[in-house]
């Protein structure tokens, strides 16, 4: 997920945000305090697996209740599973454990109406710079499937979050491939960013294949630092891997798309032979 300082839209950070999920009650803002709380042992399996969970958050996420915590959210089944093969800490590698799998591959993609125009040409725009480098995975625009009908692999959806704290949510990751060798199943866009800050379409071009490159596998380029968001902390493997893509430095590239927080717009040299070695 991308934030944005509101003055500044170069001053960018990763950072996972709250969405309070309403209910019936007589009492409903205590009981959504109650269902918004994580418990301690959910912390700790998060803590294990290196991630940082000062900012932790159960959220309801493209139709499925979990936490979202850094830049990721994970679903309750994916955290009871993330200590099966955690690495240390200090480990410099760049892509999940799970990749999409069925060489070559059409994954289809589509953007939400409510994006308006800038969402469907930075969507044309995005997949035409992963089309572009002519891998054995390709992607393919399709029609956005209404009243919670998927049709698409890959579904760029919209939300709607004012800013907070001086800082504004880009975008919202779903995760990584699956272990059946499937993309993550899209990633969120604020509308907000649109009326507030008026992104070019290089922006939100730049924003969803950032995304893009989470939901086919690969980790941030500085996930052992996060240098690029003024941070010192190591992400880990946080749970689904974090290797190393032979033939890429093993040290924080800073003008790569991949980067934890930053301006990239394009795929930088590193960036292109990490496709290159994976798809």
């Amino acid at each position: 997920m991308k934030k944005s300082k509101v003055l500044s839209f170069y001053t960018v950070v990763f950072l996972m945000i709250t969405i309070f999920i309403s209910c019936d009650s007589d009492n409903p803002e205590e009981l959504s305090q109650f269902e918004n709380e994580i418990s301690k042992e959910v912390l700790a399996k998060l803590e294990k697996a290196h991630f940082t969970t000062e900012n932790a958050r159960i959220i309801e996420f493209m139709g499925e209740r979990g936490v979202a915590v850094e830049d990721m959210f994970l679903t309750f089944e994916q955290i009871d599973e993330l200590l099966q093969g955690v690495i240390g800490p200090h480990e410099k590698q760049y892509r999940t454990t799970n990749l999409v799998t069925g060489l070559p591959r059409v994954i289809t993609v589509s953007v939400d109406p409510a994006l308006g125009s800038l969402g469907s040409d930075a969507l044309d725009a995005m997949i035409t710079m992963y089309n572009s480098e002519n891998l054995q995975l390709t992607f393919q625009r399709v029609a956005f499937g209404l009243n919670g009908r998927r049709k698409a692999n890959i579904e760029v959806t919209e939300f709607y979050e004012l800013e907070s704290g001086g800082f504004i949510t880009l975008g919202r990751a779903a995760g990584f491939p699956d272990r059946r060798g499937n993309p993550a199943k899209g990633f969120g866009i604020n509308s907000r960013w649109f009326e507030l800050l008026n992104p070019s379409l290089a922006e939100v071009k730049g924003t969803m294949a950032h995304e893009v490159g989470h939901c086919i596998g690969f980790r941030h380029t500085d996930f052992m630092t996060r240098e690029s968001c003024g941070q010192n902390i190591n992400e880990g493997s946080a749970g689904v891997g974090a290797i190393h893509i032979d033939g890429t430095p093993t040290i924080s590239d800073s003008s790569s798309l991949m980067q934890a927080c930053g301006p990239a717009d394009s795929f930088n040299n590193n960036d292109i032979i990490a496709l290159n070695v994976l798809y």
